[in-house]
């Protein structure tokens, strides 16, 4: 996790998501954080390079998941895959030399991973959100940005593309606001589909020790500087 609310010791935290994918064969940069400089210092404290960042992902066009792109830009040429309703904006937001991937229905972003497909925000702007599904070695995990289209809808969509339960579900799930015995039933009811979750960002601090309750062994702690391996269990 290279941004994102909260931060482990020598990190810096930042209102804002970004996590790094590394695949055996590429690594895929998931949102960006709201500050290019947090971004950029974050990366650099966990040894990463991200000048090897082959795809961006974009999660929604919000500031705090697009902040650090100009930055990343700069490194390198990547793909970047975004909603295809905010894909022109994005573009022209951060015009440089980079491959603007607009993504309507669900699409494969690369080897084992691919993008729920847009799904609608409810929101005047962003109009569309979408997440991403991981196939690792030790199960599917689902990345999440904001999960403005709600957390239970963007899990029923993982797994009815998959066919299977999730193994983690990690990101923001904007549950900052919503009164506690409504988060208590969304967390209750994510165990319908994952075995392990894993918010952050936006879900909010008083939202996050409700999970944290209900979830028990199966929560994980996650800030800026958690690595999470994917090779095995937890």
């Amino acid at each position: 996790i290279l941004c994102d609310n909260t931060a482990l010791p020598g990190f810096s935290q930042d209102w804002g998501f970004s996590a790094l994918l590394e695949t055996e064969e590429e690594s895929i940069l998931f949102d960006t954080g709201s500050n290019p400089q947090v971004l950029k210092a974050n990366a650099h404290v966990a040894g990463v390079d991200l000048s090897l960042v082959t795809k961006v992902f974009i999660s929604h066009n919000h500031w705090d998941h697009t902040g650090g792109l100009p930055y990343v830009l700069t490194l390198s040429q990547p793909e970047v895959f975004v909603p295809e309703a905010d894909c022109e904006d994005v573009e022209r937001a951060f015009n440089q030399d980079a491959v603007y991937v607009p993504v309507g229905e669900p699409t494969f972003v690369g080897p084992n991973l691919v993008s729920t497909g847009a799904m609608p925000t409810g929101l005047p702007s962003p109009a569309q959100e979408h997440s991403l599904l991981v196939k690792a070695p030790a199960g599917d995990v689902l990345l999440t940005g904001c999960s403005h289209p709600g957390i239970l809808n963007i899990c029923e969509r993982a797994t009815q593309l998959t066919g299977r339960r999730l193994l983690l579900v990690v990101g923001g799930f904007h549950l900052y606001k919503a009164p506690k015995d409504v988060v208590f039933k969304v967390a209750e009811s994510l165990k319908d589909f994952s075995d392990y979750m894993a918010p952050c960002h936006c879900t909010g601090g008083e939202s996050l020790k409700v999970f944290k309750d209900v979830w028990a062994d199966a929560y994980i702690d996650v800030s800026a500087g958690v690595e999470i391996p994917l090779e095995g269990g937890f």
